[in-house]
């Protein structure tokens, strides 16, 4: 059997439960309220960083995938992996959470459903998200002002932690990373997208081609079984 993959439709918020033919009584906007109302908890604060980052890039993707490679995708190619991390949890503490973010290398899934026999850190801009807000009375992760984000190139990581699956925010700062608010994220990304090591110097004539810059992290970011020998760019 093969099964292709289901293109998402978004969903509206008004969208009724069926049953019988039938519209009931409540609605897809109470699923979300019922599952998604606790922002704090680690599940729900990832995908919420994502969609932070989503709205900074303006990337443009309608729905969320769950088991992409990575995480986001620019419009000219660049792939990122968002990370987060908060001292304060939804659960009952007696401490403030130390600060850990996840860079473990990982399998790229093929679209045949198999994965690669190799791990790595697939994206190329990681983007750490910290809810760094302290006070449990007022924190809330829509006020956008209660974030600092942390970007650092994926070569960094491959560099200075290669074989390193977690790492604390002091061993992050070390990195020196581009740190910035909500509102300086798109053109920190954009910074560090332009210190990107992507041509070598020996082939850095062919991005004066239009569309050639474009198709070469296109090609980066795709896996070789789905590599072809035609382009769309004019010579």
């Amino acid at each position: 059997m093969n099964l292709d993959q289901i293109v998402v439709s978004p969903k509206s918020p008004e969208e009724s439960f069926q049953f019988n033919g039938e519209s009931l009584n409540f609605k897809i906007l109470d699923f979300w309220i019922w599952n998604q109302s606790d922002l704090l908890v680690n599940t729900n604060r990832g995908v919420l960083a994502e969609f932070i980052v989503k709205q900074a890039l303006n990337i443009g993707n309608t729905s969320r995938v769950e088991w992409d490679t990575f995480d986001l995708k620019t419009q000219d190619g660049i792939s990122v992996e968002v990370k987060t991390s908060a001292y304060i949890q939804s659960w009952p503490q007696n401490k403030y959470s130390s600060i850990t973010f996840d860079i473990s290398p990982t399998a790229k899934l093929f679209p045949n459903n198999t994965y690669s026999s190799d791990k790595q850190r697939q994206a190329m801009i990681y983007v750490f998200c910290l809810l760094h807000h302290l006070d449990q009375e007022t924190i809330d992760p829509m006020n956008l002002d209660q974030w600092t984000f942390y970007l650092v190139k994926t070569e960094t990581l491959n560099e200075r932690l290669p074989n390193q699956k977690s790492m604390s925010l002091s061993t992050l700062e070390k990195l020196d990373p581009i740190k910035c608010d909500f509102g300086g994220l798109e053109a920190s990304f954009r910074e560090m997208k332009d210190a990107l090591d992507l041509i070598s110097p020996d082939t850095e004539y062919l991005t004066s081609i239009p569309g050639m810059r474009e198709s070469i992290i296109e090609g980066i970011n795709t896996p070789i079984e789905e590599c072809t020998d035609k382009h769309d760019w004019a010579v």
